[in-house]
């Protein structure tokens, strides 16, 4: 085994044999993380993979992390993984028995009101090999307790010598700090590296690759009560509208929203995430998010959950002028807002006025729509906004 020092990390370098992977695999010594949640692979991709180690062809090697001196990530090589576990064991997993819906693999509604359609070809199963695993750790208890009636039986017709003699290299990332959030910013990087230059699942998949290590933090990324708000029948991006929010609060200026971003706002979004999970704001973003944010959520989730309020918008127009004033004001304000009767009427007034001009709703996503949306709805939201009693200081 080799050894070479980097800054942040020790990176260790070997191989092992698929017989040693399978046992790491089974006894739990290496796992995946909570963000990777689906297999791409189709069965032709498993047995191209057993052809190429048959052949001693080259596999690209599997990245694994440890975390806090305990825990060995899987951060890349999962499907390798799988497949190698789907062809030991003869299964594959069933794709009517592990669907992703599609809201659950789209994740949310796209800034520019187009409506996604499902394509079976490429759709993902939500499915990993933690499902045998949990069922146990030799071939022979999983095969016994496994619901076979989810899988599809495969033989690809290999002998004991195959796991022996074949092997697949590996990388292991050691931080030198024993620091928690030192180890943090260090995966966080690698995270961002391997989902942002990989073949990343889907935009969400790669969000919760750069915060699922800040421990609960994906509830205030991705609250569950956010989900009864939707866009053309999708949830809304919630992370959008923090990120968007905690620079205005940053800088109070609308005109220079996620400027230099234009066509890449997905790694605007994601400069949030590690701004939040980092605890560093930088020159552009303000950290809106803590420990203590469980008052404020549960403020903005009776807020939307309203009956006064509306759930599901046609357009990200309508849903841009009635969420961004609520989210600035409850989560990044710390204040009460209060829904009279004039509230609405005011909102659907601006929100006609923003859709009678043909090149905005025509083209929503454009940032010279976007901050004229943010702006009138922290103007309206500001008049129905009031100081909570004993309240605790501003974010």
């Amino acid at each position: 085994m080799s050894k070479n020092t980097a800054k942040g990390s020790r990176n260790f370098y070997g191989e092992y044999s698929l017989e040693q992977w399978i046992k790491l695999i089974l006894t739990k010594e290496i796992i995946l993380p909570d963000y990777q949640r689906a297999f791409v692979w189709s069965e032709e991709d498993v047995r191209e993979l057993i052809t190429s180690l048959k052949d001693g062809l080259f596999v690209p090697p599997i990245t694994i992390g440890n975390y806090d001196g305990k825990t060995n990530y899987i951060l890349d090589g999962q499907q390798r993984l799988s497949a190698i576990l789907i062809a030991y064991l003869g299964l594959f997993p069933r794709k009517d028995m592990f669907k992703f819906s599609m809201s659950e693999y789209q994740g949310t509604a796209n800034d520019n009101d187009d409506i996604a359609e499902e394509d079976e070809d490429i759709m993902p199963l939500e499915w990993q090999f933690n499902y045998f695993t949990k069922a146990g750790q030799d071939k022979k208890s999983i095969l016994e307790k496994i619901e076979k009636d989810k899988y599809k039986t495969v033989n690809f017709e290999l002998d004991s010598n195959f796991w022996k003699d074949s092997y697949i290299g590996f990388s292991l990332i050691i931080p030198i700090s024993n620091e928690r959030e030192e180890q943090q910013k260090l995966y966080s990087s690698v995270f961002r590296n391997i989902n942002i230059k990989g073949k990343s699942l889907s935009q969400l998949e790669s969000r919760k690759s750069l915060y699922f290590l800040r421990k609960d933090f994906d509830k205030w990324f991705s609250p569950q009560f956010t989900n009864c708000i939707t866009i053309n029948y999708s949830p809304i991006d919630f992370v959008r509208y923090l990120s968007l929010l905690s620079q205005y609060k940053k800088n109070g200026d609308v005109g220079r929203l996620a400027q230099n971003y234009k066509t890449k706002m997905e790694k605007y979004y994601e400069s949030y995430i590690l701004a939040e999970v980092n605890k560093q704001g930088g020159t552009m973003f303000t950290p809106l998010l803590s420990k203590d944010n469980q008052d404020r959520y549960d403020r903005l989730e009776a807020f939307l959950k309203a009956d006064s309020f509306p759930k599901g918008f046609t357009s990200i127009i309508d849903a841009d002028v009635y969420l961004f004033g609520a989210i600035y004001f409850i989560i990044a304000k710390n204040k009460k807002v209060s829904i009279t009767e004039e509230f609405c009427p005011q909102i659907d007034k601006q929100v006609d006025t923003f859709k009678d001009d043909d090149k905005h709703k025509k083209s929503p996503a454009a940032l010279k729509y976007l901050r004229p949306r943010i702006q009138t709805s922290i103007e309206i939201y500001s008049r129905f906004t009031s100081d909570l009693i004993n309240k605790s200081d501003e974010a």
